[in-house]
């Protein structure tokens, strides 16, 4: 009898053993798996954005339009150059880089004047200097515009006459500027002939530290594949919290849980620090645009 009740009592014993190991497995599971990697937090929200639509503020001041005759009244765009640079020497300010994009905007707006019969900075079809720098591919932080218009002597007589103009002499000796275009052109202009002369002042976006666009491609690519790689350990994890302890398959199902999550951290770390080199890049560039406004 006592013998029976031993094996009933060693039987009951196993069979509640049994039964515990197959209620909890997968919470026995699901700690050992968590305890051997864990994942590292990673936010999408991470990335920077750069400036995308610079306001730049257009320094146009009023036309200057002379009534000075000259005799024999002579412009060039090598001379106008030339004297707004020793303006600018004269002033301890370095020369201006001449930049054939903005030769080409001043070009395009001296023949617009005569064939549209206006004088100002907007022309009649609403487009400014921006506009103009625009066109001829010209990408800019800063941009300014002196116009005018007469017969002056020569370019040092017409520099003289801008240098005169707070307006225009602030544009001539501004710090903010680092090229110019320069077109002088005569015609017929409301009857009589004349010269424009036309100055485009312009810094290009390439003085600002550049930001790596491929670089953020590769961050939102590498997102993708994280937020991918994430649903992939979740659905293993899931897998492996329904294996018994005795499936054959668990030790090498949690292998392969691991070896992934060890992908998953590499990525992820690779790309925070992506993350911070690129945001690095955004602030570099904004404050250098900053400067412009």
């Amino acid at each position: 009898m006592f013998k029976n009740r031993k094996l009933f009592f060693l039987f009951l014993f196993l069979l509640i053993f049994a039964l515990a190991g197959f209620l909890f497995s997968s919470q026995i599971e699901d700690f050992f798996i968590r305890s051997k990697n864990k994942l590292i937090d990673f936010k999408k929200e991470l990335i920077g954005e750069a400036v995308q639509d610079i306001e730049v503020s257009v320094s146009a001041p009023p036309p200057l339009q002379s009534e000075k005759e000259a005799p024999n009244p002579k412009l060039t765009q090598d001379g106008t150059i030339k004297w707004t640079n020793i303006n600018r020497q004269n002033n301890n300010l370095p020369a201006l880089r001449e930049e054939e994009k903005l030769d080409k905007a001043a070009l395009k707006k001296a023949r617009d004047i005569f064939e549209k019969q206006y004088f100002d900075h907007v022309s009649p079809s609403g487009k400014g200097p921006q506009d103009l720098a625009e066109e001829v591919g010209y990408h800019f932080v800063a941009i300014g515009e002196n116009l005018a218009m007469g017969n002056f002597a020569n370019d040092k007589e017409l520099l003289e006459a801008w240098m005169a103009s707070p307006g225009h002499r602030e544009n001539i000796l501004s710090k903010k500027f680092a090229e110019i275009g320069v077109a002088v052109l005569q015609g017929e202009y409301q009857g009589k002939r004349v010269w424009v002369a036309v100055q485009e002042f312009g810094t290009p976006l390439s003085d600002c530290p550049a930001v790596d666009a491929k670089l953020k491609k590769t961050i939102e690519s590498n997102t993708e594949k994280i937020t991918s790689l994430s649903s992939v350990l979740e659905a293993k994890k899931e897998e492996i919290a329904r294996l018994r302890r005795q499936d054959e398959t668990l030790s090498e199902k949690i292998d392969e849980y691991n070896a992934l999550v060890e992908e998953y951290n590499a990525l992820v770390a690779k790309t925070k620090k992506q993350v911070e080199i690129y945001n690095s890049q955004v602030s570099s560039f904004n404050e250098c645009v900053k400067k412009y406004q």
